[in-house]
């Protein structure tokens, strides 16, 4: 869409309409708060050539029959007519306020939101103060200037209407359907069908150019233009639903939807702007043309309030009701479309809910199959592009195809099956003996699998795939952490080693409790969410220093919205197990979190706490001296322990200090717990980060250094390095006695898992992050 002119207006502006004189020039009926302007749109720059003033009001409605204009308003002042044929010099306009026959006598016409004129001169009015707002018709072919009341639809309000050939499509918004009736008799008006839309408000309709298929609208936030089969009225069919990719979730609205000759849909979408749609298969809507006028935020209601493409010369009318006119001359390409079938490899029977991606830098949503297996998509631009089909439980697969406008791909796509493997195993404690009721959860590219072992250690996952796995496993006070491949049925022994350290990927019994509303902690895995749309108020996971995926956080979001879930009315307390300490050795408490709160360092919201069930001691009160949150590592050697020191808990408390909901912002993660000591009196246990530095971390792409830490005798023999969905992307030996293990390395950007193995078996997990 190429932009020929536009025209600002300072008054508000609502509908738009087109009317083309027997001369052949070109005007433009805008609809503005104060009147209705006139514009000739055939040569730049643009010029207003009349304006007829009207009563102030937001809502305006415009459709032409012959040289007339017909305006509907939601002034109490009737419809306003408007004589066009002494364009440019000059126009007549007249008010039309008769009254009409109802079951209480005659009463006057005073308003209409919207109005529609057909083919035959019958002028629809919908949503007056007459029939319940349902649609009345009226004939302005044998009187322009004085309608003549010819009948009323049911008395069920419409928002609008599209007619042909005496059909009536009614938007009838509060109940949420497109209702069709057949009007062939004015007096009596019968209904052939009916369809609830998708979001249950429907606002605008419009029909195929072959009458098979309609298309509406709903006026909500996040909403679709829908398309149907309407070739039986009483069994439409759903076919399709698009929304603009670019803007998924933000809340814009879609307005109007036209149908211009050849099946292009033409949408009036507030915020987006002006968008051109092929809607020549419409069980596969493309958008294939845009051009944003608004360049405000997102969400709400500004913009583009309605469009006309039926001029003569083709070009594109529409009005942006916070600037004014803008006219387009348009190129109609039609998109690239990929149509296919994804079936298993195996049996050939379909796979449904199977994910097509096509890798393009247009933004183009992923698609899921259908329980048929059929995929429907497609594409602006042409060329020579990549998608890919993923579903759980099978190998992805990645194909290439050249895209053409105007043509249809229609693959069909084997799916190899992942294999599944049984597992079974016993989990013990490194001095002996089973570990009844542990936790053992596998966390592969695939899928997640947790479950606990029964009282003798045992457990059994009867079907794994095959996939290389993070494994781990644990009880309060003993834990494991390793990587496993499976790729046959194995039985798997876990040694747990002693110590209390928690990464909250396996739940190990801390509680929560509290009197606070909202923002309570939960655990799960951290999501985005900005302050004020601009700072960074949640992590987009977990800590980076620990492995899993899980940490605790106050509250888990529902979305990118901080305000969505965050602390507020009083306290939320985490509080872990107890710890028996009366055989530690110094011990220190580290833990990793992240704290966002506004205003920024004023109050006290997060506070860490050491209790023995008898004495509660501060440790510390943390702040935040900038608005963005970021992870941090805390560490409390010296504690300096009184009392009974076998039942320690440590407890976090984030508190709303403030008594108004808005008043004080706190959004607190916390993750990566240890409890280690200077030394250990009889176990030796392998945590993450206690007996190996790595270095740089992150790391900008120079070489990745493992330093071993005093007081760890064993020699490293080996080392391998697995990307976050746990594939084995290096390996290298290493000489006995070499305590500073470098790390060459040509990694993209990314999370990765260091493994080191030692002469006598024994093997952990180091983190680190690769930043490019």
């Amino acid at each position: 869409m190429t932009l020929q002119d536009s025209v600002t207006y300072t008054s508000g502006v609502n509908d738009i309409c087109g009317w083309a004189a027997p001369d052949g020039k070109e005007y433009a009926l805008v609809g503005l708060h104060s009147g209705v302007a006139i514009v000739d749109v055939d040569s730049t720059p643009l010029k207003e050539v009349a304006f007829v003033p009207t009563f102030n009001n937001q809502w305006k409605d415009i459709n032409t029959y012959g040289h007339y204009a017909y305006v509907s308003a939601e002034a109490n002042v009737g419809i306003l007519i408007i004589d066009l044929q002494y364009l440019p010099d000059s126009v007549e306009t007249y008010i039309w306020q008769d009254s009409l026959p109802t079951a209480e006598g005659p009463r006057p016409l005073t308003r209409a939101h919207t109005l529609w004129t057909d083919e035959h001169g019958i002028l629809y009015l919908n949503g007056s103060n007459l029939n319940n707002g349902g649609v009345i018709m009226l004939d302005v072919a044998s009187s322009p200037t004085d309608p003549v009341f010819l009948g009323y639809a049911p008395s069920i309000y419409s928002h609008d209407c599209y007619t042909r050939d005496s059909i009536i499509y009614s938007a009838e918004i509060y109940s949420g359907n497109l209702s069709i009736y057949d009007a062939h008799d004015p007096q009596n008006i019968t209904m052939l069908g009916q369809v609830r839309t998708p979001n249950e408000f429907t606002h605008n309709a419009w029909l195929s150019d072959n009458s098979k298929y309609m298309f509406t609208t709903d006026e909500r936030p996040d909403s679709y233009v829908a398309s149907y089969d309407i070739t039986d009225p009483g069994n439409i069919i759903e076919l399709d639903r698009w929304r603009q990719a670019a803007t998924e979730g933000l809340g814009n609205v879609v307005h109007n939807v036209y149908v211009w000759e050849q099946d292009w849909l033409l949408v009036a979408y507030y915020a987006n702007g002006t968008v051109i749609v092929d809607g020549s298969r419409p069980d596969n809507l493309v958008e294939v043309g845009n051009f944003d006028s608004f360049q405000g935020p997102d969400g709400n209601y500004p913009g583009v309030w309605g469009t006309y493409p039926w001029l003569p010369s083709g070009k594109i009318l529409s009005s942006d009701r916070n600037s004014g006119l803008y006219v387009f001359e348009p190129n109609y390409v039609r998109a690239c479309f990929l149509e296919g079938t994804v079936v298993d490899s195996i049996t050939g029977l379909p796979v449904d809910n199977a994910i097509v991606t096509i890798e393009s830098d247009e933004i183009i949503l992923p698609q899921p199959t259908r329980f048929d297996g059929v995929f429907k998509m497609g594409k602006a631009i042409p060329g020579q592009f990549s998608y890919t089909i993923k579903k759980k439980g099978y190998y992805s697969k990645t194909l290439s195809a050249e895209f053409m406008n105007g043509e249809v791909l229609t693959p069909v796509v084997e799916l190899s099956p992942v294999p599944k493997y049984p597992i079974m195993g016993k989990v013990l404690f490194s001095e002996g003996g089973e570990v009844p009721f542990a936790k053992v959860k596998l966390i592969g590219s695939i899928d997640g699998y947790e479950l606990t072992s029964d009282k003798n250690g045992d457990f059994f996952f009867p079907a794994i795939y095959n996939d290389t796995y993070e494994l781990e496993s644990g009880i309060w006070g003993h834990t494991y952490e390793s990587i496993v491949v499976i790729d046959e049925p194995m039985q798997l022994n876990i040694t747990l080693s002693e110590g209390y350290k928690d990464n909250f990927d396996l739940d190990l019994g801390w509680t929560v409790s509290g009197n606070a509303i909202n923002g309570i902690w939960e655990r799960g895995t951290p999501a985005l969410q900005l302050l004020s749309n601009t700072w960074v108020c949640s992590s987009a996971g977990d800590s980076p220093n620990d492995s899993g995926g899980l940490a605790y956080t106050t509250g888990l979001p529902t979305s990118n919205n901080v305000l969505d879930n965050e602390v507020s009315g009083g306290t939320t307390w985490l509080i872990s197990p107890p710890m028996d300490l009366t055989e530690a050795i110094e011990p220190k408490i580290s833990f990793d979190y992240w704290l966002c709160e506004f205003p920024p360092n004023q109050y006290t919201g997060l506070s860490v706490w050491l209790t023995n069930d008898v004495d509660t001691t501060l440790l510390e009160e943390l702040r935040n001296d900038t608005i963005t949150g970021s992870w941090q590592s805390k560490s409390y050697p010296n504690l300096e322990l009184t009392g009974p020191i076998n039942q320690v808990r440590l407890m976090i408390s984030a508190t709303d200090t403030t008594s108004g909901q808005s008043d004080y912002i706190l959004k607190v993660h916390f993750d990566n717990f240890k409890l280690s000591q200077s030394g250990l009196s009889t176990k030796d246990p392998y945590p993450v980060g206690k007996y190996f530095v790595v270095y740089p971390n992150p790391s900008n792409g120079e070489t990745i250094y493992l330093k071993q830490s005093e007081g760890f005798e064993k020699d490293v023999t080996s080392i391998h390095m697995y990307d976050i969905q746990g594939r084995l992307v290096s390996r290298q030996n290493v000489q006995p006695g070499n305590k500073i293990i470098a790390i060459d390395h040509q990694l993209e950007g990314g999370l990765y898992f260091i493994q080191w193995m030692t002469t006598d078996g024994v093997s952990g997990i180091e983190k680190v992050s690769v930043l490019k």
